[in-house]
């Protein structure tokens, strides 16, 4: 069975890409772009391994997703539970990761965390609008999922949180 169906792989594209994407826009330049060398004009886009990391978070939150999926159906959930958990599990983790983009060059955790209220704004509006499919009866209905355990939310959370630590070593 797949751990994710296909209008809650749409939500997750338009929602939880969409909002967080536009209001990195918004992030307040770094302190020390000025100091740095000019640019290489051979240098592209994925230079200074920005490719090496955009693979790695792919992978670490895809690895998460089904991790969590997997887990939640081997201590007992059902199919559609599992797949909530999954669905909740990549949209945290998104939201999570959209903060570890706020800078190519400092981790999450050397950054200011309310330098850019747009995002955080966005961020808050993102997982209200994933508790909002989730437990809300109509949408819950349209997109398959139904409410999660707290427990089960800690698992989503304490995955979804771990991406950053492993990526303090990517950096």
């Amino acid at each position: 069975p797949m751990p994710l169906i296909p209008i809650q792989i749409l939500w997750v594209n338009l929602v939880t890409d969409g909002f967080p994407a536009v209001a990195l826009g918004f992030e307040p330049g770094e302190k020390d772009v000025m100091d740095r060398p000019p640019v290489a004009k051979e240098s592209d886009v994925f230079s200074e391994g920005l490719g090496r990391k955009i693979i790695f978070r792919g992978i670490t939150i895809g690895f998460g997703t089904l991790f969590v999926y997997w887990l939640i159906h081997f201590i007992g959930g059902d199919l559609i539970t599992a797949r909530t958990a999954a669905f909740a599990h990549l949209v945290t983790a998104q939201l999570v990761h959209v903060l570890e983009c706020k800078s190519e060059r400092h981790s999450m955790t050397e950054i200011s965390f309310f330098s850019n209220k747009v995002l955080l704004l966005a961020i808050a509006v993102s997982f209200l609008m994933l508790l909002a499919v989730i437990y809300i009866p109509v949408l819950a209905n349209v997109f398959s999922t139904v409410p999660l355990k707290l427990a089960y939310w800690g698992i989503v959370g304490g995955v979804s949180l771990l991406q950053p630590f492993l990526m303090i070593n990517v950096h």
